[in-house]
């Protein structure tokens, strides 16, 4: 019953948003035509934009060796190919499950049922940044937009925000710390992370995270949007969160989510957002169509049988 309704909503949720694309895009469909125009007379940014690229993934390799660390040393190459198969599995499946998936099965059998507890705590470090960043453009976003509808609004959100995420932290802290048999396997190697380890895959992310937002602000550059950079970044901040937490259907690497994420946060600035759109579009083909590609060639490399 619980899984049925979970399914329902994000369904409603994810034909919302198309609609919400189809919408927008209807209104200005010239705007949306001449920002490709756009970026074509541009091609040097977006030539920029698509060298970021395999930094951006490069530090995801990086994270994932480091991570990894507690239970095994695995060469570069190693986990290139954890990653980029991520990416591709990624591509077609819910949530992290191809990521997970490609990233186990990267590694020999003993070290399979370990590595799940790194995983996540990988993970979390990701959203880190999400959260922090995003928060406050939630704040920006909800000031602008809660009181013209004169719901109830105060600069409490975002510290109860905060305070719940730090909470969450705890409650992850406490779970590390109980000894249960079950899951020992998951949590041994989490509890050999030292603050050194934490704090580098911490700042790998926050790289990662600022590498992604200089690709999606590159494209807007193009645009010539007459909003100022830090505004613009918050709307980056706020796409990050709300891919994070939306319940939708992981449709091609939840292509659609992000664009309307961006165009929900500068349509409330009053800027016209099919141009924004396809920016977004953009970034998609880059950062994850691009690299999923590739990353199909790394599958048959992953360790499927019991070695």
């Amino acid at each position: 019953m619980k899984k049925s309704f979970l399914i329902i909503v994000k369904l409603f949720v994810t034909i919302l948003v198309l609609l919400f694309l189809y919408e927008k895009i209807s209104e200005d469909i010239d705007g949306f035509v001449s920002a490709f125009r756009l970026f074509s007379n541009n091609i040097s940014l977006v030539f920029l934009v698509i060298l970021l690229m395999p930094f951006n993934w490069w530090i995801e390799v990086l994270k994932w060796k480091y991570s990894i660390q507690p239970i095994t040393q695995i060469p570069f190459s190693t986990a290139t190919v954890g990653v980029l198969a991520g990416i591709a599995l990624g591509f077609v499946t819910p949530h992290a499950v191809g990521d997970y998936f490609a990233k186990v099965f990267s590694l020999s059998h003993h070290n399979r049922k370990r590595a799940l507890g790194l995983i996540l705590i990988s993970r979390m470090m990701q959203m880190l940044p999400t959260a922090i960043f995003g928060l406050i453009a939630f704040y920006i976003f909800s000031s602008r937009n809660i009181g013209k509808h004169d719901i109830p609004f105060s600069f409490s959100f975002p510290i109860l925000s905060l305070l719940g995420l730090v909470l969450v932290v705890l409650l992850v802290i406490m779970f590390l710390h109980r000894n249960h048999p079950k899951i020992q396997d998951y949590v041994m190697p989490v509890r050999k992370m030292g603050v050194k380890l934490v704090s580098l895959l911490a700042g790998l992310s926050v790289v990662r995270y600022l590498i992604f937002s200089a690709q999606f602000l590159i494209l807007l550059s193009v645009l010539g949007l007459k909003i100022n950079l830090f505004m613009q970044f918050m709307g980056v901040a706020f796409m990050f969160l709300a891919k994070s937490i939306l319940p939708t259907f992981n449709f091609l690497s939840d292509l659609g989510i992000r664009e309307f994420s961006v165009a929900l946060f500068f349509e409330s600035m009053e800027l016209e957002v099919a141009p924004i759109i396809a920016s977004g579009l953009i970034l998609w083909l880059i950062n994850i169509a691009l690299p999923a590609f590739i990353g199909l060639f790394f599958i048959p490399k992953l360790k499927l049988k019991n070695t």
